[in-house]
């Protein structure tokens, strides 16, 4: 079927305009022959005007000229006679002669591609609107009623347009397939180019980034977070690096003939250090392709017995943490399967309660069947926390994009740990403005990032004090930020804080031990959205954690700073308020 496929593609792309352009002949040869009185020469001139697009197709319709602007132009021209004929021949165009201005953009279409279908779509309506706006001024003729309601014409003209639909369509069909099996061939080159261990960047003509390995952001972490569009030379450090980078560029266009298309220019390194890296561009049809890599790599001095002492620890190394890593994805399959079995039946009992299968249940137990079963809904989904993040150091965790409002994730998470608070007592709030803030993100990793942080706050948070959750946009960015009145961190502890089964002291100290990798899993999927984590915190004042996401689908207007300050200022209202209602209530 491909075969045959490939050779109808052929036979259309070669066939295809003269063999629609004939077969319009063919359709003004039957309204010649249709009416049994013999015609006159007002019929046969109108005749002679429909026929002359079929005549111009067997011309201009070949497969090299007819992609030419002038050809399109005089063939959909000449597609409008056919339109004009017809009117006159039912005195009108609001009769069944509209039909026949579709006869242009569907031979354009079957002998063309998308420029000619637009073409002749567009010259047909304007000479459509023509005739409809001289018909108010009288009749456009004299009319040729035998000539108009033979019902041969009209059935070859209906063969027409399904003989014009059948070529549109092998032809289309054929080079969607080619275009869908050259993205096919083209993703494994584009994947090999998007994990190459070494920096490299495709550039357009102009000198701009049109795609960037993710080696890239070894040798440039200070390069900028979206890369599309940008003017390589915006990677140099200063303006003198830039005229480097593009006399490089110059010199590679011209052939590299002097220095083999090499060159070293700055970019701006970690804390704003300077970075010094070597480059070689290639020039490419397209533009560039630039490689990158630091000086002291390309400089290092051979040294063979180092290298196979290097080689055999590399090895030794490898093959033992292959090894681990085996033993802990065995390990955490079985630890999953066994908290899978009941986690589903709570779930499914929790489910019966939520649709009041076996009646209705007052209030508050129905809220809280409902909360039993969105918690074990979500717990079963935790149970792949530990499976993520090891997705994601592999780099195998895939987001699944959609488009919803922030404001609902932020306000169901601090539904779902309200109960919790309450029973510890404490208060919680969630603050989420008054605009809506839509977002494209992965909507299950979002929540989980709100859970976390909340999760955390609500356990290091001594009773009688508060927890706030606050979500705002600035510019493209969605901040969310979650804080605390609880012990807080030390200085010395807020490195630890966000690396895998890393705890602080607070932490090893209370009784809700976790496992260490709340905090890691937000950091890791904010940096899957392209965003990032920051804490603060201080012993006895409490902890806010800030985690900003470029994912807003329309970036904010008034870009306003956003504080974390802001955060302690509403935990202590909340406090206050507290303390003032349990004042009254002693009173």
């Amino acid at each position: 079927m491909t075969a045959l496929t490939a050779r109808l593609a052929r036979f259309a792309d070669r066939n295809a305009g003269r063999a629609v352009h004939a077969g319009w002949l063919g359709v003004v040869a039957s309204a010649g022959l249709a009416p049994a009185p013999s015609l006159g020469a007002a019929q046969l001139a109108w005749l002679a005007l429909a026929a002359l697009p079929g005549l111009a197709g067997l011309v201009w319709a070949g497969p090299e000229r007819g992609r030419s602007d002038g050809a399109r132009l005089i063939m959909a021209l000449s597609w409008t006679l056919p339109g004009f004929a017809a009117t006159a021949a039912f005195t009108t165009v609001i009769s069944p002669a509209a039909l026949v201005f579709l006869a242009g953009p569907a031979a354009m279409t079957a002998a063309g591609g998308r420029p000619d279908a637009r073409l002749g779509s567009t010259v047909a309506a304007c000479a459509f609107l023509l005739a409809a706006a001289a018909g108010l001024l009288g009749p456009a003729g004299p009319g040729a009623t035998g000539l108009a309601a033979a019902p041969a014409p009209w059935v070859a003209f209906a063969a027409f347009l399904g003989a014009a639909g059948f070529f549109a369509r092998a032809r289309l069909g054929a080079r969607l397939d080619a275009a869908l099996e050259a993205l096919r061939k083209a993703r494994p080159a584009a994947e090999g180019f998007a994990r190459a261990p070494s920096p490299l960047i495709a550039l357009n003509t102009e000198g701009e980034i049109m795609a960037a390995s993710r080696a890239l952001r070894r040798v440039a972490p200070g390069a900028p977070r979206r890369l599309d569009g940008l003017p390589v030379d915006g990677l140099a450090f200063d303006e003198d690096q830039q005229a480097a980078v593009r006399a490089g560029l110059e010199s590679a266009r011209r052939g590299g003939a002097a220095d083999g298309g090499r060159f070293s220019f700055t970019v701006r390194g970690a804390n704003g250090a300077q970075n010094v890296l070597d480059a070689r561009a290639v020039a490419t049809p397209a533009g560039f392709v630039l490689s990158l890599d630091k000086p002291e790599a390309a400089a290092r001095p051979a040294n063979d017995h180092a290298e196979a002492e290097d080689a055999a620890r590399l090895k030794a190394e490898r093959d033992a943490a292959i090894a681990a890593n085996r033993s802990k994805s065995e390990f955490l399959a079985a630890v999953s399967h066994e908290l899978r079995t009941p986690l589903n039946a709570i779930i499914g009992f929790s489910d019966v309660m939520k649709q009041r299968l076996f009646g209705p249940l007052p209030a508050r137990y129905a809220e809280y069947g409902d909360l039993i079963h969105e918690s074990g809904t979500h717990l079963l989904e935790l149970i792949g926390d530990v499976l993520d993040m090891s997705k994601i150091e592999a780099d195998r965790y895939e987001l699944s994009a959609e488009v919803f409002d922030a404001r609902d994730i932020v306000e169901i998470c601090a539904k779902m740990l309200r109960l919790r608070a309450e029973e510890n007592g404490l208060a919680l709030y969630a603050d989420t403005g008054d605009a809506p803030l839509t977002v494209e993100a992965d909507r299950k990793a979002l929540r989980q990032i709100l859970l976390n942080l909340l999760s955390n706050a609500v356990k290091f948070t001594p009773e009688g004090g508060a927890v706030v959750a606050m979500v705002r946009a600035q510019g493209p960015d969605l901040v969310l930020a979650v804080g605390d009145s609880g012990v807080g961190i030390a200085a010395d502890e807020l490195d630890k804080v966000g690396k895998p089964y890393a705890q602080s002291s607070a932490g090893r100290k209370t009784d809700e031990r976790g496992t260490g990798l709340g905090l890691s899993l937000v950091r890791a999927l904010a940096e899957l959205h392209g965003g990032d984590m920051t804490v603060q915190s201080a012993p006895g004042e409490g902890t806010t954690v800030t985690v900003r996401l470029p994912v807003l689908v329309e970036a904010a207007g008034d870009i306003a700073p956003f504080e974390p300050l802001e955060v302690h200022q509403r935990i202590a209202a909340a406090q206050a308020a507290g303390a003032a209602i349990s004042g009254q209530a002693s009173a």
